[in-house]
C-alpha cells in the first residue's frame, strides 16, 4: 500500500508542476519525483550535433532556447537520470563493490546511445509546430526583458516548492481513498496497522 501511495503523490507532483509553471521547458531535475538529496555525477560533455536545416525561424527557436535554458534539457535529463540510478541501485544493493562498478559503467557507457543535442535538434520541429515567427520572436524579447528573466530565476523554486506540495496532497489524498476502499477491497487495501500490512496480498503466511 505504501507503494501505491507514492505512486499517487507522484502523479499529483507532476500535475503541480505542469499547472504552475509557464511555458518553458522546466529542468530534469525539477521533474515530479519526491525530494531527494543524491549524489552528484559528472556527465561526460555532450558531443557535437547534426545541425537540422536552417531558417531564420529556426535561428530564432534556438536563440529562444538559448534563453530560457532549454537547450541544456537533454544534457539535465541524462544527467538527473544517471543520478537517480545510482541512489536506486546503491540502495537495492546496500554495501556492494559490484553494484557501483555496474553503475560506473554505465554512466560510462550511455552518453555512447543518447546524445543530449541530438534531442535539442529533434525539438526544433515541435516548437516551429505550435509557434508562429511572432510568437518566438515575442518570447525571446519577454525572456530577455527584466520581468523574462526574474521568471526565468523563479521558475525552479516555484516548480519544486509546486512538486513538493502536489507530492504531499496526492499522498494524504491517496491514503484517504485507500482508507474508504479498504472494507471493499481488503486484498487490495489491506488494514496498515496489521503486521503484513506493507506485504500486499497473497504474501501473508498462510494459516493452517
Amino acid at each position: 500500500m505504501r507503494n501505491l501511495v507514492a505512486a499517487c503523490g507522484l502523479l499529483a507532483g507532476a500535475l503541480a508542476v505542469l499547472a504552475e509553471s509557464p511555458p518553458r521547458l522546466v529542468h530534469a531535475e525539477e521533474q515530479a519525483t519526491p525530494p531527494k538529496t543524491v549524489p552528484k555525477i559528472d556527465v561526460p560533455a555532450p558531443q557535437s550535433p547534426t545541425h537540422a536545416a536552417s531558417s531564420p525561424k529556426t535561428e530564432k527557436i534556438r536563440q529562444l532556447m538559448e534563453v530560457t535554458g532549454a537547450k541544456n534539457m537533454g544534457q539535465e535529463l541524462m544527467k538527473a537520470g544517471m543520478e537517480q540510478l545510482r541512489v536506486n541501485v546503491t540502495e537495492s544493493h546496500p554495501n556492494n563493490p559490484r553494484a557501483t562498478q555496474f553503475v560506473d559503467a554505465f554512466v560510462a557507457q550511455f552518453p555512447k546511445h543518447f546524445k543530449p543535442q541530438e534531442l535539442n535538434e529533434k525539438v526544433l520541429p515541435i516548437y516551429d509546430k505550435y509557434l508562429s515567427d511572432e510568437d518566438v520572436a515575442g518570447l525571446i524579447d519577454y525572456y530577455r526583458s527584466p520581468l523574462g528573466q526574474r521568471m526565468l530565476k523563479v521558475l525552479p523554486q516555484v516548480a519544486q516548492e509546486s512538486q513538493a506540495l502536489g507530492f504531499s496532497l496526492g499522498q494524504k489524498a491517496a491514503q484517504e481513498t485507500l482508507e474508504e476502499l479498504r472494507k471493499d477491497f481488503p486484498e487490495f487495501v489491506p488494514d496498515s496497522h496489521a503486521p503484513d500490512a506493507d506485504k500486499g496480498p497473497g504474501t501473508g503466511t498462510k494459516k493452517e
